[in-house]
């Protein structure tokens, strides 16, 4: 069994921490060691749960006194860029930053600007890319077992595009083999201004988008969308795969020549474990993590791209201009009533 050597450090200590310190706790070459939070009581209680005594209220201090290789970011969302950056900027080896990695493109590029400067691989939980069944949908798709994919149709009940549809567009842009986005079109329902991490959410979203090279891809979230939480179906000229069907299997496919779903093996395992394992291997490789800053930005750019498609009740042509967060330009404007 491999020796543990590579510290983590993990800012924001709530609920999302959990997944995150399981996830290093399982990895035999990783050990947490320390944690930051403004709150002391969610500090306790997570270095009790983890057995870590290094604990601080300010993750500055934290990133001064500990040697760490790793850090997580747990923070809600308008709080990833500031210690993204910070933790990049400590000269750390890797960095796991919760989706969605930040508000506003503009940061989004500042994180990624700092991680590249630093040399330290920056990954974005979207760790679904890392999930067994999707792993194994890909191979199904590359092998050309439903031919030539040609749409890609996403759903998440519930919700909304930044909380909980950004998995599933995630999702939908690693199956079409995150060819780059041309073009997007989509309409929001956010009438009731509703808040959730102290951003603003809609209530529902669609929308519809084309990858270079012709494929299609849509998204459905929230209160009217149809039933299913990353259900996912994809299209090809000779067949049709779809995961997560409600109450149906993970994943089942229908090949050329089928008549029926056929089930394929796949192992799952825990997407979080598997996603700090993934960071692991692209430090020893030197290369970029399968849910890298820029996979999350571009994933990131898709979902502002809808909010900006109903702010001008048009199509919007990717790369997209706007830099700001365009839901909250939109509410603050008057532009949803």
């Amino acid at each position: 069994m491999p020796e543990k050597h590579y510290r983590v450090g993990i800012i924001g200590c709530g609920g999302m921490a959990r997944a995150h310190a399981n996830a290093y706790r399982d990895l035999p070459q990783t050990r947490l060691v320390a944690g930051a939070d403004i709150s002391e009581a969610a500090l306790q209680r997570f270095g009790e749960e983890y057995e870590v005594t290094a604990l601080y209220t300010d993750y500055h201090e934290m990133l001064g006194k500990e040697t760490l290789d790793i850090v997580d970011v747990c923070t809600w969302p308008r709080l990833h860029p500031e210690p993204t950056i910070a933790v990049a900027e400590a000269g750390v080896k890797g960095i796991i930053c919760e989706k969605p990695m930040a508000l506003s493109l503009a940061e989004a590029d500042a994180m990624i600007a700092a991680a590249d400067k630093s040399g330290t691989k920056l990954a974005i939980g979207h760790q679904l890319r890392c999930w067994g069944r999707v792993t194994r949908a890909r191979e199904i798709i590359a092998a050309g077992e439903i031919g030539e994919p040609y749409h890609f149709h996403g759903i998440c009940d519930g919700g909304d595009l930044l909380s909980n549809a950004t998995h599933t567009v995630d999702l939908l842009r690693l199956l079409a083999n995150d060819a780059p986005i041309e073009w997007v079109i989509g309409q929001i329902d956010a009438g009731r201004k509703n808040q959730r991490y102290a951003h603003y959410v809609e209530d529902f979203a669609i929308g519809y988008w084309q990858h270079r090279g012709g494929a299609r891809g849509f998204i459905e979230v929230g209160t009217y969308s149809s039933k299913g939480y990353h259900h996912i179906y994809v299209d090809g000229t000779e067949g049709r795969l779809e995961l997560g069907a409600p109450g149906g299997p993970g994943l089942r496919v229908r090949g050329k020549g089928e008549g029926a779903w056929r089930v394929p093996e796949f192992q799952d395992g825990n997407p979080s474990t598997n996603a700090a394992q993934e960071l692991v291997r692209a430090i020893e490789e030197n290369r970029e993590h399968i849910s890298s800053g820029r996979q999350g930005r571009a994933t990131h750019e898709l979902l502002l791209a809808i909010f900006e498609s109903a702010s001008q009740r048009g199509i919007v042509h990717l790369p997209l201009r706007a830099q700001d967060f365009v839901l909250e330009r939109m509410i603050e404007r008057g532009e949803i009533l």
